[in-house]
């Protein structure tokens, strides 16, 4: 317990936010990613269909990115909570964030949206404040 008290307490403001952002974005994403499989994948790519179905993005396509985000996801979260390659790890997150809002822009749920164009923005700072490593 004392060595992860120092560890913090050593840490300056910038380190202690990439700290805190990496695991708040990781066990998140994590959550979010495996509660998907254990719902099950067809529910998932389901739920997915159903709300593309009515917009210009061909079947195929939302199969793929459907499949795209039950890998993704929790890969992203276990990356960013391992601390390795962080500039690239957030980098991965606000790319991938950037792709679930631009899917709520073409549903046209423009309050999702709202609401979580902050996490692409968040991601980018998490990449632009990490040191390469």
């Amino acid at each position: 317990m004392k060595g992860i008290v120092s560890y913090f307490k050593n840490l300056s403001g910038r380190e202690y936010f990439i700290c805190a952002l990496r695991l708040y974005m990781g066990v998140w994403l994590l959550y979010i990613g495996l509660m998907k499989w254990i719902g099950g994948t067809a529910n998932f790519l389901a739920y997915l269909h159903k709300g593309f179905d009515a917009t210009w993005v061909p079947e195929p396509l939302t199969t793929v990115l459907g499949w795209i985000i039950l890998f993704v996801e929790p890969i992203i979260g276990l990356w960013l909570l391992s601390g390795r390659s962080k500039r690239l790890a957030f980098a991965s997150a606000a790319d991938f964030f950037f792709l679930l809002v631009f899917g709520q822009t073409i549903l046209k749920h423009y309050d999702v949206v709202a609401n979580n164009w902050q996490y692409v923005v968040l991601a980018m700072v998490g990449a632009f404040m990490s040191e390469d490593s």
